[in-house]
């Protein structure tokens, strides 16, 4: 069996991770029962405006009349736990919230997905794969929609001494709509800028990736995780990637994913060049 070095290992798990970056966050539809969502940072707010100041009445020789007792103000209950504008019933924002998953293909292997942090408008995410690769990114929210790798901060792709960190050049469209409906399309550009670090090598890396999806419809679905009734999207990928000192490498993946509401990402299969890469939802824990 061929062995494949720290290097190349870490340049195909991170196109493979920018395709699953790029392919598992989905939205629209009713969240499933019992799926609890992250509470926000603000409760309903309390009425504390001031009444203005009452003139002192006079006396006089009428009897002082009792005021009559009010009923107490009925407590209002807290809002419903969300997670703001990241709410997203086909990717449910959980802090805590994970997902493993089967990968098979050119590069197979497991990993966790997991969601580390989330903010009222975006959230932070990481894929830990057994072969000692660590990925980690950023969304941002907007009502609903999810856009992978916000400006603010970009990917980082660790492995075996070796690291790539990267920044967004440029990012424009969604990852996924808040609500899509069979026949939706929608588009993704994203350049991302970076380097890999190991020793004493250094090399600058660019990749321009273009998303271009339609959502194709409800479908079920048989992973190791269960049954689901799931949104097909089918997506073609555009990857431009050039590393200093080596050739520059072009592919296109076409694929399919699906999603299942409140359960989020449970499969999906892309073909490019390099083959045919299979996902499939091994587990999944959603606080």
């Amino acid at each position: 069996m061929m062995r494949i070095s720290p290097f190349a290992l870490t340049v195909a798990i991170l196109i493979v991770a920018v395709i699953l970056i790029l392919s598992a966050c989905s939205a629209g539809g009713e969240p499933t029962a019992g799926v609890a969502a992250t509470p926000t940072s603000q409760a309903l707010a309390a009425n504390t405006t001031t009444p203005a100041a009452q003139p002192t009445a006079r006396p006089t020789a009428t009897p002082t009349v009792e005021p009559t007792s009010q009923p107490s103000p009925t407590p209002v209950p807290p809002e419903p736990a969300s997670a703001g504008s990241c709410q997203n019933p086909y990717y449910p924002v959980v802090a805590g919230a994970s997902w493993t998953y089967q990968m098979s293909g050119p590069v197979g292997d497991t990993f966790t997905r997991s969601i580390v942090n989330v903010r009222e408008n975006g959230f932070d995410d990481q894929d830990v794969f057994s072969a000692g690769v660590t990925r980690q990114g950023s969304w941002e929210c907007r009502e609903g929609n999810l856009i992978s790798l916000t400006p603010a901060s970009g990917p980082s792709v660790a492995a075996a001494g070796m690291q790539m960190n990267a920044t967004v050049e440029s990012n424009t469209g969604l990852t996924f709509p808040a609500d899509p409906r069979p026949g939706m399309e929608w588009t993704q550009n994203l350049v991302l800028v970076g380097r890999f670090e190991q020793e004493d090598m250094s090399m600058e890396a660019r990749s321009v990736i273009d998303l271009s999806c339609k959502a194709v419809g409800m479908e079920r679905v048989s992973v190791p995780a269960g049954d689901f009734e799931a949104l097909r999207v089918d997506c073609a990928t555009q990857f431009a990637i050039s590393i200093s000192g080596m050739a520059a490498f072009n592919t296109t993946v076409n694929g399919s994913a699906w999603y299942a509401p409140g359960v989020g990402w449970v499969k999906s299969s892309d073909a490019s060049e390099m083959g045919v890469t299979e996902v499939v939802l091994l587990s999944y824990t959603i606080p």
